[in-house]
């Protein structure tokens, strides 16, 4: 792995640098295996097109069309334009469990309550409630994003950090990242407290639910429904409806400035990408997978991160995104991604409203 370092310090055409990390795998195989609610993943997928339909998402979608391309400024970062948002500037540690997922979702809704409420909700919302609670989210072997938001709008979350209602209980001090090796353990354990820590006074858990009102995918995507992963259905997506609307396919140029309208006006969105153990010695710099060559065998995992801005360099676009392995790792626990080469693996980007 170290050789791997040196490879990427020296080599002349990386934007990035990179620092080893003792904590890092190229594990590909753990064996473990999702089981599916079909009822459940159905009932979620026929929420999911009722929001897509409803007259609050028509007007979202409008706002999109009716704001001018050129007024997107070509370096961005939430954290400047809604600097009273403190979800914005909190670097979240997943710890010994495989939910990325559901802290970037977390961070997602804590992020667009406060943005959307003009910074009067200030509350950091509960990984743990949707973690135990949630029983077609996912688990410590991962999980959908975009289920996990939908709870948020049907179900409601309850608060969660430290002093909510409901703070993560998963151990993290097991590595940055802690090894996939150690989630099993996490699995065990999990389970749904409908009560609040005996600390939290504020509320009842039933009373201190927080809800959402629209879940949605920015980018087309498909939701496995049966066990053996035949079923798939196409869930409607903001990207998909300007697809449909243009006369041509939107290029990859059109499809960015849409995601970076949804940031700019709304506020941040999760995304899922493929993994391969280079990123795990992030240190400072424009991620992009280095060596490119076999990059589809050198997948070690998809991860879920939080997109809080862009930007561009000599070499193109990047995201700016809030990782889920805690402030020691990467830049303060952010980084910067040219999702270029990834693009063909069908990036996820999702979302949702207040």
């Amino acid at each position: 792995m170290k050789s791997l370092v040196n490879q990427i310090n020296n080599a002349p055409d990386v934007r990035w640098k990179a620092k080893y990390n003792p904590f890092a795998t190229k594990t590909h195989d753990y064996n473990y295996k999702a089981l599916r609610n079909s009822t459940a993943i159905k009932e979620y997928i026929s929420i999911l097109t009722d929001f897509f339909q409803s007259e609050k998402m028509q007007i979202h979608l409008r706002e999109l069309e009716e704001f001018p391309d050129d007024e997107l400024p070509k370096m961005f970062d939430a954290r400047e334009k809604w600097s009273n948002c403190p979800s914005l500037h909190h670097i979240p540690n997943q710890g010994g469990c495989g939910s990325c997922f559901a802290v970037s979702a977390i961070g997602v809704a804590s992020d667009r309550a406060c943005i959307q409420s003009n910074g009067t909700f200030r509350t950091w919302l509960s990984v743990e409630d949707v973690l135990g609670c949630c029983p077609v989210c996912g688990n410590c072997y991962g999980g959908d994003p975009l289920k996990a938001l939908v709870f948020w709008a049907k179900e409601g979350i309850v608060s969660g950090g430290r002093d909510g209602c409901r703070p993560y209980n998963i151990d993290i001090s097991c590595g940055t990242p802690c090894s996939p090796k150690v989630y099993p353990d996490a699995e065990y354990r999990r389970t749904c407290i409908r009560r609040c820590q005996n600390t939290y006074y504020k509320n009842k858990y039933d009373d201190d639910k927080y809800f959402g009102s629209l879940a949605y995918t920015l980018f087309p995507r498909r939701m496995t429904v049966d066990q053996e992963g035949k079923e798939r259905v196409e869930i409607p997506s903001i990207i998909g409806h300007f697809n449909d609307s243009s006369m041509t396919p939107l290029t990859l140029d059109e499809i960015r400035t849409i995601i970076k309208k949804e940031i700019y006006l709304f506020g941040t969105t999760t995304l899922a990408f493929p993994v391969t153990e280079e990123f795990l010695h992030y240190e400072s710099g424009v991620f992009h997978p280095y060596p490119e060559e076999n990059f589809t065998n050198r997948i070690v995992y998809w991860h879920v991160v939080r997109v809080i801005g862009w930007g561009e360099d000599k070499k193109g676009h990047y995201w700016t995104a809030i990782n889920s392995f805690g402030s020691h790792w990467g830049d303060n626990g952010v980084f910067h991604i040219d999702t270029s080469l990834l693009e063909k693996f069908g990036l996820e980007y999702e979302t949702g409203l207040l």
